[in-house]
């Protein structure tokens, strides 16, 4: 991997705009595919990121609104697929009929829950596909600038079983860490990927359900009690399905009170803030994958249950409110 390698970030919110301007402040070469307003700042005044990684001015080589527009040569080193995971199989298909991806390109997924790393190994193969455990928050603050709330731990990427693939993610691990985003090679992507969900299932619909910060949840009886039982739902059935490294699910929330809560304390989760937006929600990827995971475990998921129905039921609500809503109305 040299320092003038070619990446392209398909889906350039907040995460992806982290990734690829401090991928463009270590010299490569970044293409930014995301939604127009934040596009059109890029290239007026550059990718202002501020924060816990320090502050920073990049100025990436384009910051487009479709795949369409990219030029296709040089070949990229990287496609970074950071779209919510609602929409993973429509940018897998896009990006499959681009002809963006060549031989030797790696498509790393940077996305939440559960299920989009095996859609990208479908289309491109499984040395091509690389999984990536993302654990810092961040915000679009505006058009052009966001900010960096949240570190919780390194990055992780895994997922090729080949010598080439494992070494081609390992260098991948080490050139993010040098542009600043600290990250690490693991051998069980699947363990990490189910690590994230077991942070991300109470937190993020009961955040969103309850419109406050992940910390207000520990302060109120019954929103723990019922933070603990989506987690612990979660953690049966992850258990079938990757080694945790926790000889139970006791263990795991020990780390998860005194260590993963913490610090993310007035984290507002991104569910919420999608509902805010008018847009589709990743209760699918989290929630949903751990629902439709239990039953083909035979493991009951019953708070899980109810939280799934109460984000999909207020997130469509929402939805239809803003749809019928008269112009000129509040």
């Amino acid at each position: 991997m040299t320092a003038s390698d070619r990446f392209i970030v398909f889906g350039a919110g907040a995460i992806g705009s982290v990734f690829g301007g401090m991928l463009a402040e270590g010299g490569h070469r970044v293409d930014l595919v995301g939604r127009p307003d934040h596009m059109e700042a890029i290239r007026r005044k550059g990718l202002s990121i501020e924060g816990l990684l320090g502050d920073h001015l990049a100025r990436p080589a384009g910051a487009h609104t479709s795949l369409a527009e990219l030029p296709p040569d040089p070949p990229p080193r990287a496609v970074l697929v950071c779209v919510k995971s609602n929409a993973t199989a429509a940018a897998v298909d896009e990006l499959a009929a681009s002809g963006l991806v060549r031989e030797g390109t790696l498509v790393v997924s940077l996305q939440n829950g559960l299920g989009n790393l095996e859609k990208i190994r479908g289309a491109f193969g499984p040395d091509a596909a690389v999984g990536g455990r993302v654990i810092f928050g961040a915000e679009a603050r505006e058009p052009g600038r966001v900010f960096v709330s949240v570190w919780a731990d390194d990055v992780l990427l895994g997922g090729p079983s080949s010598e080439r693939g494992v070494a081609d993610a390992t260098a991948m691990a080490g050139e993010f860490t040098r542009c600043g985003i600290r990250t690490r090679f693991t051998r069980d992507i699947a363990a990490a990927l189910w690590g994230k969900v077991l942070y991300n299932v109470g937190l993020n619909p009961l955040s969103c359900l309850l419109d406050v910060p992940y910390g207000k949840l520990e302060e109120e009886k019954s929103a723990k009690a019922l933070l603990e039982d989506a987690i612990r739902e979660a953690y049966r059935v992850a258990a079938r399905e990757a080694d945790l490294g926790f000889p139970d699910e006791d263990a795991y929330l020990a780390l998860f009170f005194s260590r993963l809560l913490p610090s993310t304390r007035s984290h507002h989760s991104s569910m919420l803030q999608d509902m805010e937006r008018g847009r589709e929600t990743e209760i699918e990827a989290i929630t949903g994958e751990v629902i439709r995971r239990g039953r083909k475990h035979g493991i009951p998921t019953p708070v899980n249950d109810v939280l799934y129905g109460l984000v999909k039921a207020r997130s469509g609500m929402r939805r239809q409110a803003a749809s019928t809503r008269k112009p000129g109305r509040a």
